[in-house]
């Protein structure tokens, strides 16, 4: 068990990693963003059936921005992390269902 939490932990790193490099590219240098580790590995760890994946990502702004630009994150976000994980950790994919994003 502690190794799969230390290769989760891993992914996730990569995750945070990736998804931050992609946002930065599509919208600017102005977002800054973070997966929540602990609810990610969490999510992973005690798998339920008919569990829905949800994870928690912290968007950092600079400026203002439009509801329309944080509904546009949030889907470009929920695209890529399932994209990433199909690459990253194939073996465990769990799908993820919605994304809640918080604004810091």
């Amino acid at each position: 068990m502690i190794n799969n939490h230390k290769q989760l932990s891993n992914v996730s790193v990569l995750l945070n990693k990736i998804l931050n490099t992609l946002i930065k590219r599509k919208f600017g240098e102005q977002y800054s963003i973070r997966l929540n580790s602990l609810n990610f590995i969490n999510n992973r760890t005690d798998i339920y059936y008919f569990h829905n994946c949800s994870e928690i990502i912290l968007v950092k702004l600079n400026k203002p921005v439009t509801i329309n630009q944080l509904l546009q994150i949030k889907e470009y976000l929920l695209f890529y992390i399932n994209y990433v994980l199909k690459c990253v950790d194939a073996e465990c994919y769990m799908e993820v269902t919605d994304i809640e994003v918080v604004i810091i």
